[in-house]
């Protein structure tokens, strides 16, 4: 038996540990609250589903090689190919068998197995055998045989090791990959192939350079789609494709063939028939595709279709005709008939798996049962087992589908407790036991499903409180309103978190609505307390203040502070509470105990990377060590962990997480075996001694690489124990959770200070109160360091040190504390008051703390906790003497003590009294509860964790290849134990032997699923186990209500439309280019390589385009023949083949792309010559530059670009984001971070963050090219109608379609088509992902030139569609707050406005450690591109609808093409396009440059996309009058969501589809009845409405006065919230602000005027 994982007891184990950790992560101080949450979270059946067994037959056996070879199958030659890596004698699966044998006989086929079942040997032996045929024939010479075209370079990468295993003995086979990644000289090759194949061998029938392919092309040719287009176009590669008498080809094998659907289905089957009309137009190839989820086994009409359409070669399936059957499916073992023993029950099973030897005992059983004679010795356990009648009615059972565990073993074993674990032993043996031939008798796999919380919310009447986990409106227990509740993590203080809703005339809070902003209350009406310790040592520049108000529990009315009934209900039922100040939405800490930093105060919200720690870990600790001896000794002992993510972002933040939160986990847990370890359960014990124990506990996991020494490995833990000494963290640290104790060394001949005794305390009450003022100092850091611990290592922060302590004088910058309070409070004065008052003294506190403090410090005291020393500028100071610390481990023989009401631990008590500022709570005794009843999750980890290391890396498109195969590489050898990636290793990329994955949210279909599950359990001998977290969205939640249906739901086979002109035409202008290109060579030599070379006069030499009319006039036959050959008839008829009017199209498109290049490059001509007249040399050079960077841009992507060439849905304009500059160059030029530039010019823009590499990469402006320069334009966006409008010098003021003339001066705008580049040194990535923000929006510049234009009648109106290619759009970034950036001239530095808006910062060179002096200017970022357009002109009758429902309209028709069509929901986009005063049609685009063909798949099903849009706006449990994440929002239209409303949008559609309802969006866009001014302009309308009462009576005064149109609802760099403001000029109508609300903004730069001096500075 191997080691394997108990499947279902992990799932059990992280069922368990997500629950305990939920309870865990709110602390609630009150205890009816808490106990009631903590009654929600265990009797929820919300949180988890299953583990839901699968269980099917293992792949049926076959014959082996030889076996084929000696049925001639095989050619006898292919003896020869005999290794390790393809031996003879093993059998292969039938499936296999079968396509070698089809593949023999030269059919088209189809692999459609599942998920590791040997698809590549199905296709790679028949080629191979072909080869060695050629070979024995003397036949086989340079020149490709065989095509192997993959989706990832990853897979070729993988393709090509499996090769060299292969073909290490047979040289006479070459093979080579040709991708971007190919080096083009060998010398450069061989240096990359060392570097990506550390420790390969260098074969010499490898071909590794572009130069030898080209020389000598290889047998074996693999490449990505992209790439082979580029082949297929460069003339230098002709020799690749040779043609006619010289063509050797005869294979082409698309591998993962699911991924070519839709648009990109027809894009890839275009290109293929266009290589096989290259290189063999009158002879057939064999086309072979393979996939694991392409749907063969529920259509396989479907499939055949699917892959004739992709090849362009029929494929068959004749259901009554093995033979003319092209697809291969999976064959399983079939199940034996009888004689069935048995049935063994649930015990049986159990004391089977326990015996030494489980074989023997099935055997043993099977005799006693009758069906194995004794004399039996041929039967095999696994034979035996598969006639267990037990077994066989669960195999019946699950033929079907899985089923929950629980389910099948109440079916297979009755009721019984022993249920569960005779199934899990059953699963475990069938999965265990093999026949001769390998196979077992069930090959099974667990589903485990998890989801996120919603929160807590509670009622609070009288008869409550009752908590709920899914959020609720109305308590169903009680009817009372119910709130979302949240708490302090250090002081248990319970918060409330909601929006105020207007409902006729008074203000309710109501349950936040997604993504919206609400308040902070927090329940009581105490006095805010500030602790001068936290100022001193975390000074965030926040205060923590709040106003009194009142909360009604009866109806969530809020009220004035004075209020004695509710304005709501009438009731008394008013509870105090306290109105906090808040920036965004969070508040800076607590106001009840002073505690201060980010998420003191949280909502029961556990985020997907906490959550997803806390279940990868449970699920990692599980693992069970490697079989091997190798990966048995190295950290981790072997666990290897695979965790996907669907983003790129998400999955690279989630890795430095990952192992962050992990090693925290378990440095405790060593720190705790350290300490056992030294007796500190016994008696107290030193630092020193934890740190020499621990460090031996760490080395015995293998924590510390084997060559570090005694005194390195100390440096590495001495940090870990003082970081626990410092540690503030009260709800997870050692001391906070009562696990261990911390006090000081006391000399038992030291007598306690008289004045203490005389006060009424006992000697041990004197000496623990002296220890507890102590511990105040200790735990803000105020301690002396080890030698080897430096005071400001990472580990201690935000407490970085050193810190220190004086009598008096708090000095927050130099990070002093002050004994006494200054101008506040803090701990110990809060302390000794109420110790004082618990005496029924009424000495002074502040006096007695000064005694004290003079007591300590006396040069004569004979007590030495604090250790002095003489600091500048700051005179004597003094810190906590490390040297002087005691811990113990807390048992019952000494016990620490556990506040009854904030629930805090304290070692020490005196008279009872809470040590926690403010806190009025009670000490009593604590000791830990035994390990296996805590229900605290940290104590639990910190007492039973098996503490091996975890090694966690991320593993996404982000690094360069060399470093994506290195960490692959140490991922299958162990060492790395866990890898967050994204959808890169959902295909079939090797990463050894798994029995676990974690996938971190709902993957979009089935099919993913399948992919990714299938990364485990490709090993015998275990079940795996997949485990699924289920995200706060809406697909994840539904699909975790029904986990069958993700888990092996319908795949549908993929659809390849192939009539699809725009596409075609392309192609068929590849065809014609490629032609040119060659003739060109041929007769000239010249292979143009720059736009500029080809498109215009350049250095003497005429213009390539001149030459395309003349070799396309006439067409040449074998353009003409191979057009025919490959274009569709319905195309082919379309675009006019016999008359040759393409080929004038095409010359067309080529001129008009030419003139618009010329023009661009002569404009910029022309404005340098007149800015060199003018004197402006500066800028006459700007402009030389930008006319270089027009020239010289790459000319097969400008081609793409402009729609000429095929674009794959692949970026063509796709630029870089630079981390291999400065301090951080060493992990950045690891890096390789690019993005298409439609989204770069969001994600890159100066200030944004990207986590990469377990760094936190700054973008810090864009990057320039020596010698050019960047496009820029002027523009304006209409304020009232949203048009856009620009030019390159000047730019109309008055608007196209409403005749708005603009009230401000053009923006600019620049195209960073160089990149940009990321400050010199990353940063570490913090507790929580780095927000993204989308600022901009997207603009139609042109409509398609060619568009198809229909009306659709509807019952409420009518549809004007108009849908075409080649529309034109812009994509505007205006920075945060749309207040642009300050761009460097000389160096491309960046930097958003809103963060210095009235000049820009000083700034260092982009790419030198020095300062620049370079002017900047105020731009923002854009990209122009072409792509698809739908224009939707409703005409809804009777109706004209505002902006904002027509925005509402918009996106749920995007989100719900997006959902009913299956697009992904990045590939489509929208935006409003003025159509007249007042009237906006909708665009709808595809988000891929070129177009992809989504928004022609929308036009096609408009009826199927409103209807969906219409149910998705209908049912969602969001505020109509709001939007959220599961309707209308998303993160693209950040900008919108304010503006947004569900309501509205469902009142428009539901008018235009049934011609039901009227439509009042004024209702739907706010519950009160808004009644329009009349004298109030139109622009001003959409302010209006969504402004509040008080504002609209402001707007009012403003519009009457003249001034131009505001903005409502802004917010400045530092988040103070502006209620109307003119943002361009930093101005700001005084509305509401607080006296330090105003001091901030006028510190930013911003003037705070009173309405009256508004017209004066908005003149000037």
């Amino acid at each position: 038996m191997t080691n394997s994982l108990d499947a279902v007891a992990t799932s059990e184990s992280i069922k368990a540990t997500y629950r305990r950790y939920l309870s865990s992560l709110l602390a609630v101080r009150e205890p009816k609250i808490d106990a009631a949450l903590r009654k929600a979270i265990d009797s929820t059946e919300m949180l988890d589903r299953g583990p839901y067994l699968e269980a099917t037959p293992p792949y049926a056996p076959g014959k082996p090689i030889q076996a084929l070879i000696a049925d001639g199958v095989l050619s006898p030659g292919f003896a020869a190919l005999a290794s390790d890596a393809l031996p003879l004698d093993r059998s292969l699966y039938v499936h296999q068998e079968r396509a070698i044998r089809k593949a023999a006989a030269g059919r088209n086929l189809v692999v459609a197995s599942g998920t590791g079942s040997g698809k590549t040997e199905s296709f790679l032996i028949p080629i191979l055998d072909s080869l060695v045929r050629e070979q024995q024939a003397g036949q086989l010479g340079p020149g490709v045989r065989a095509l192997l075209l993959y989706p990832m370079n990853a897979l070729a990468n993988d393709q090509m090791k499996r090769l060299r295993q292969v073909l290490a003995a047979y040289p006479a086979i070459t093979f080579g990959r040709y991708t971007g990644e190919t080096e083009t000289d060998r010398k450069r090759a061989i240096e990359a192939f060392a570097e990506l194949n550390i420790g390969e061998p260098m074969l010499d029938n490898e071909i590794l350079s572009r130069e030898e392919m080209r020389d000598r092309p290889p047998h074996l040719l693999l490449t990505n789609y992209a790439m082979l287009e580029y082949l297929l176009l460069r003339p230098l590669d002709m020799e690749l494709f040779a043609s006619g008498s010289d063509s050797k080809w005869r294979f082409i094998v698309v591998d993962e063939a699911h991924v070519y659907d839709g648009s990109q289905g027809a894009e890839i089957a275009m290109l293929l028939r266009r290589v096989r009309d290259r290189v063999a137009p009158d002879q057939p190839i064999q086309c072979i595709a393979t996939s694991a989820t392409v749907g063969g086994d529920s259509d396989p009409g479907a499939v055949t279709r699917f892959a004739s359409s992709l090849f362009g070669q029929p494929f068959e399936w004749i259901p009554d005709e093995p033979d003319r059957q092209d697809i291969v499916t999976a064959h399983r073992v079939e199940a034996p008939s009888g004689p069935f023993w048995g049935p063994l029950s649930a015990g049986d099973y159990v004391s089977i798996m326990s015996q030494p030897d489980p074989e023997v005992a099935l055997l043993g059983a099977a005799r006693a049962a009758g069906w194995l004679p004794d004399e039996s010795t041929g039967v095999t356990a696994a034979t035996a087992l598969s006639h267990e009648r037990s077994l066989a009615d669960m195999r019946v059972m699950l033929a079907t589908g899985p089923q929950p565990f629980r389910k099948v073993a109440t079916r297979t074993f009755g009721d019984g407790s022993e249920g569960m674990a005779g199934l899990a032993a059953m699963v475990s043996l069938a999965s265990s036991l093999r026949e001769p031939d390998g196979t077992t008798p069930v090959s099974a796999r667990y589903h485990l499903f998890l989801r996120a919380t919603e929160g807590a919310f509670t009622c609070l009447s009288q008869s409550g409180p009752h908590v709920h986990l899914a959020r609720q409106v109305i308590c169903p227990d009680c009817e009372a309103p119910v709130f979302e509740i949240g708490s302090c993590k250090r002081c248990g203080a319970v918060h409330v978190y909601g929006t105020p809703t207007n409902e006729g005339g008074v203000h309710y809070l109501r349950p936040r609505k997604a993504a919206s902003k609400g308040i902070w209350l927090v329940i009581g009406d105490q006095d805010g307390l500030t602790d001068e310790d936290e100022t001193a040592t975390v000074d965030d520049g926040d205060d923590i203040s709040g106003e009194v108000i009142k909360l009604c529990t009866s109806c969530g009315a809020l009220g004035k502070p004075d209020a004695g009934t509710c304005a709501g209900c009438g009731t008394s039922e008013l509870r105090a509470v306290r109105k906090l100040k808040q920036r965004g939405d969070e508040v800076a800490g607590c106001l009840v105990c002073g505690a201060r930093g980010a998420a003191t105060v949280r909502t029961f919200e556990a985020g997907p990377d906490a959550s997803g720690a806390v279940i990868t870990t449970a699920l990692y600790q599980s693992l069970p060590i490697a079989d091997d001896p190798h990966g048995a000794l190295l950290p981790g002992e072997g666990r290897k962990l695979l965790a996907f993510s669907d983003s790129r972002q998400s999955a690279a933040y989630f890795a430095p997480y990952l192992e962050d939160s992990y090693s925290r986990l378990q440095r405790r847990r060593l720190i705790s075996q350290g300490m056992l370890a030294s007796h500190a359960d016994e008696e107290p014990v030193a630092i020193e001694d934890i740190v020499f124990n621990t460090v031996k506990r760490a080395a015995a996991v293998k924590n510390f690489p084997g060559r570090m020494t005694s005194q390195q490995s100390r440096r590495v833990v001495a940090p870990w124990v003082m970081a626990e000494i410092l540690a503030m963290d009260d709800r997870q640290s050692l001391e906070g959770l009562g696990l261990i104790s911390i006090g000081l060394y006391r000399d038992p001949s030291w007598m306690a200070p008289a004045p203490l005794l005389q006060l009424g305390l006992s000697e041990d009450e004197a000496w623990a109160l002296l220890q507890e003022l102590v511990r105040t100092l200790r735990q803000q850091g105020a301690v002396t360091m080890p030698e080897e611990v430096p005071p400001n290592d990472e580990i201690f922060a935000p407490r970085l040190g050193p810190i220190r302590a004086r009598l008096s004088g708090p000095e927050a910058i130099r990070k002093v504390l002050s004994w006494l309070p200054g101008k506040g409070t803090n701990r110990r004065v809060d302390y000794i008051r109420r110790v004082l008052a618990a005496l029924g003294s009424e000495a002074d506190a502040v006096a007695i703390l000064k005694g004290i403090w003079e007591y300590l410090t006396h040069p004569q005291t004979p007590i030495d906790w604090l250790r002095s020393s003489a600091e500048s500028g700051l005179g004597q100071v003094y810190q906590v003497d490390h040297e002087c610390l005691r811990l113990n481990w807390v048992t019952s023989n000494t016990p620490v003590h556990q506040c009854q009401t904030c629930r805090r631990i304290a070692p020490f008590s005196v008279r009872g009294v809470c040590p926690a500022l403010g806190c009025e709570g009670e000490l009593e005794e604590f000791v830990p509860p035994p390990a296996g009843e805590d229900r605290d999750h940290y104590r639990t980890i910190y007492r039973s964790m098996n503490a091996v290391p975890m090694k966690a890396k991320e593993h996404t498109a982000q690094w360069v290849n060399t470093e994506a195969a290195r960490i692959q590489r140490e991922f299958v050898r162990g060492e790395l134990n866990a890898l967050s990636c994204s959808t890169t290793f959902e295909l079939g990329v090797d990463v050894g032997e798994l029995q676990a994955v974690m996938l971190r949210n709902m993957p979009p279909s089935t099919a993913n699923y399948v992919q990714r599950a299938g990364r485990a359990g490709r090993r015998t001998g275990a079940a795996a186990l997949v485990v699924t977290y289920a995200m706060r969205r809406s697909h994840d939640l539904t699909r975790f209500n029904e986990p069958e249906v993700m888990i092996a739901g319908h795949v549908r086979a993929p659809y390849v439309p192939m009539t699809n002109v725009r596409i075609d035409r392309r192609h068929a202008q590849s065809i014609a280019m490629a032609a040119f290109f060659r003739w060109q060579f041929d007769l000239t030599g010249r292979i143009d390589r720059k736009a500029g070379e080809f498109f215009l006069h350049q250095d003497g030499n005429e213009p390539s385009v001149d030459l395309v009319r003349t070799f396309l006039t006439p067409v040449p036959d074998s353009v003409s023949e191979s057009l025919s050959r490959v274009l569709p008839p319905e195309v082919a008829s379309d675009l006019d083949l016999a008359s040759g009017s393409w080929a004038a199209t095409l010359i067309e498109l080529l001129e008009t792309v030419r003139d618009e290049l010329r023009s661009e490059v002569d404009t910029m001509a022309g404005l340098e010559q007149a800015a060199s007249a003018n004197g402006k040399h500066d800028l006459a050079s700007r402009y030389q530059r930008v006319g270089n960077t027009l020239r010289k841009r790459d000319l097969l992507g400008f081609l793409a670009n402009r729609n000429i060439l095929p674009k794959y849905g692949f970026p063509v304009d796709s630029v870089e984001l630079r981390t291999n500059f400065g301090i951080g160059k060493s992990n950045g030029a690891l890096l390789e971070l690019s993005r298409d530039l439609s989204q770069a010019i969001y994600e890159y823009a100066p200030d944004a963050e990207i986590v990469a590499g377990g760094s936190l990469w700054v973008s810090r402006g864009i990057y320039k090219v020596p010698g050019r320069d960047l496009q820029e334009y002027q523009y304006h966006v209409c304020k009232r109608c949203g048009g856009f409008r620009h030019g390159i010098e000047t730019v109309d003021e008055k608007c196209q379609y409403c005749g708005e003339v603009a009230q401000s001066v053009p923006r600019k705008i620049t195209i960073p088509e160089f990149g940009f580049v990321a400050a010199p040194e990353p940063k570490k990535p913090g507790s929580r992902p780095p927000r993204r923000s989308w600022n901009g929006a997207v603009h139609i510049l042109a409509q398609p030139p060619e568009a198809r234009t229909r009306t659709l009648r509807m019952s409420g109106g009518s549809i004007t569609l108009s849908v075409g290619p080649r529309g034109r759009l812009v994509a505007l970034a205006d920075g945060p707050s749309a207040m642009g950036f300050w761009i460097c001239d000389w160096c491309g530095h960046g930097s958003p406005r809103v963060s210095s808006p009235q000049k820009p910062p000083k700034h260092n060179h982009l790419l030198k450690n020095r300062s620049c002096t370079g002017p900047q200017r105020l731009l923002d970022l854009g990209h122009v591109y072409e792509t698809d357009l739908l224009s939707i002109d409703a005409d809804v009758s009777g109706v004209r609808a505002t902006h904002g429902a027509w925005l509402s309209v918009m996106y749920a028709l995007v989100e719900a093409a997006s959902d009913s069509l299956e697009i992904a929901r990045d590939d489509i986009g929208g935006s409003l396009s003025p159509a007249g005063e007042d009237r906006w049609s909708i665009t709808l685009f595809d988000a891929v440059p070129g177009g992809a063909g989504h928004v022609l798949q929308v036009e096609e099903n408009l009826d199927k996309v409103l209807r969906a849009a219409l149910e998705r706006v209908s049912e969602c449990e969001c505020g109509r009058e709001t939007s959220c994440y599961g309707c209308l929002r998303s993160y693209q239209n950040q900008r919108d969501h304010d503006h947004l409303s569900r309501g509205a949008a469902e009142e428009v559609l539901l008018r235009l589809i049934a011609g039901e309802g009227t439509l009042d969006l004024s209702a739907a866009a706010d519950p009160a009845e808004v009644e329009i001014p009349d004298s109030l302009p139109r622009d001003w309308v959409a302010l209006y409405e969504a402004a509040f009462e008080s504002e609209r009576e402001l707007l009012m005064g403003l519009a009457r006065i003249g001034l131009p149109r505001p903005e409502v609802g802004f917010e400045s760099a530092s988040g103070v919230p502006i209620t109307v403001a003119w943002p361009e000029r930093l101005i700001a109508v005084d509305h509401g602000f607080e006296d330090g609300d105003r001091l901030e903004l006028q510190a930013e730069g911003w003037k705070v005027l009173s309405p009256d001096k508004l017209a004066k500075a908005l003149a000037g």
